[in-house]
């Protein structure tokens, strides 16, 4: 490359120097008169100023560019500078952050909003830096001045939905949460989050309007939107009697049913609106059918109200019936082995609750066990017996919730710890595995999860 450029000046320099031979070889002179002066001069002589001009003309040009444009280089050049400067602030005030130094994080925010005019940039990065030093007043500050970006706003809300949350204020969060909806819709967390706020304040026509969105977007599946639906219908059920509408509530009851069978408390709540209109037949079918998809004890209960027998005997019958629905669950084991006790059946309460515990009973069954040995008056050594295993027994199936495993005494729509809606389930403790950080669960729970 550096050998062609020399070829290319050596070429140039040879030609001007036999441009300059043959001028000057030419004859021929040029006169000029102006104002009376008179100049007299030959052809080679005049190119050569003409050239000369030329030179000096392009040079005092390039020099009056030099002068006028250093200010602004030199300008532009200390913005640049400038801007490097605050990129870095902003980049170790991130790092700040995500390392848990409140500190450092705050000061990083602080040169990085005096050294870049972006306040897009610098905004969430004080907001997290205040909210990390526990300054909720300044990090409420920079999540309202995030709204006025477009860019921004929604992380904007959503920092200030979880300030009202941790407040106390749901009036507010629900507010913020229906500004980030409206910008956002097809965002999971904001769908959820919005959802379970219309839950809890009992906005259920709301909450479906919502659940339907996040279905219409794929942003809760099909199969989740229709368990969640089923339970909103129950709520609205509960809602329509509370205000007289019996008929209403009978029709939101059958829907639900209609939706998610496999929902324990979509079952009971139908065949206990069918008992009150003294239509027992279909609440026995009713349950029946749910029992077939996830028996719990409560729909026993129900059960034996329907059947209207009263006699130990004839529910030994009953519960062969309700049994017969699944056989081989826990549930269907115990809720045979109480008819058994009841009617004095020792040895069939035995078998079952034999068969419900298996190797490892739960304490439900090594207490209904110390009891078949007390009432059939055993030996008060397998009672004790029996008592001391329930103390160091597996605990039994209880109401579970799916997005923060707290336990619940009954079901609940809404979870009474984390607020998560239709996440309560019949299980085992432990049988949800690892709990993730609340934000991750709950999206997850609401797009996907489990429908029973």
């Amino acid at each position: 490359m550096i050998a062609l450029r020399t070829l290319v000046w050596f070429a140039i320099a040879a030609v001007a120097m036999l441009g300059a031979v043959w001028l000057a070889e030419q004859p021929g002179t040029v006169t000029a008169e102006f104002q009376g002066w008179r100049l007299d001069t030959s052809v080679g002589v005049l190119a050569i100023a003409v050239i000369v001009l030329m030179l000096l003309g392009v040079g005092g040009w390039l020099i009056y560019r030099w002068i006028v444009g250093t200010p602004g280089n030199l300008l532009e050049g200390w913005f640049d500078s400038k801007r490097r400067r605050g990129y870095r602030e902003l980049t170790r005030g991130l790092a700040a952050v995500a390392a848990g130094d409140a500190v450092e994080a705050q000061k990083h925010a602080r040169k990085a909003e005096r050294l870049l005019a972006e306040p897009s940039l610098t905004l969430l990065l004080s907001a997290q830096a205040a909210q990390l030093a526990g300054d909720r007043v300044a990090a409420n500050r920079a999540f309202t001045a995030m709204l006025d970006d477009q860019q921004m706003a929604f992380l904007g809300l959503r920092g200030l939905i979880a300030q009202a949350l941790q407040d106390g204020d749901q009036a507010k969060a629900l507010a913020f949460a229906k500004r980030a909806f409206e910008l956002r819709p097809q965002t999971p967390w904001i769908v959820h989050s919005l959802f379970d706020m219309q839950a809890q304040l009992g906005e259920w026509k709301a909450a479906q309007d919502t659940l339907d969105s996040g279905v219409r977007r794929k942003v809760v599946t099909s199969e989740k939107g229709r368990a969640l639906k089923a339970l909103l219908e129950v709520e609205r059920s509960r809602a329509a009697e509370r205000d007289g509408d019996k008929s209403a509530a009978l029709t939101l009851a059958r829907n639900a049913f209609g939706l998610a069978p496999e929902r324990i408390a979509v079952t009971e709540r139908l065949a206990e609106l069918q008992l009150k209109a003294g239509d027992s037949r279909r609440a026995v079918k009713t349950i029946e059918r749910g029992w077939s998809q996830a028996p719990h004890p409560d729909l026993a209960a129900v059960y034996f109200k329907a059947s209207g027998e009263s006699d130990p005997l004839k529910r030994v019958a009953v519960a062969r019936r309700l049994a017969a629905q699944k056989p081989d669950d826990v549930e269907s084991h115990i809720v045979l082995a109480q008819a058994a006790l009841e009617a004095g059946l020792w040895g069939e309460a035995r078998r079952h609750l034999e068969n419900a515990g298996g190797a490892h009973p739960s304490v439900r069954v090594c207490r209904l066990m110390a009891e078949v040995e007390e009432r059939s008056h055993g030996e008060q050594a397998k009672v004790h017996e029996w008592l001391a295993r329930a103390t160091t027994a597996p605990a039994d199936r209880t109401w579970r919730c799916s997005a923060c495993s707290a336990p619940h005494a009954t079901w609940h729509s809404v979870c009474e710890s984390c607020g998560a809606f239709g996440t309560l389930h019949w299980r085992e403790p432990g049988s949800f595995g690892h709990v993730l950080p609340p934000e991750t669960r709950a999206e997850l729970e609401f797009a996907g999860g489990t429908t029973k």
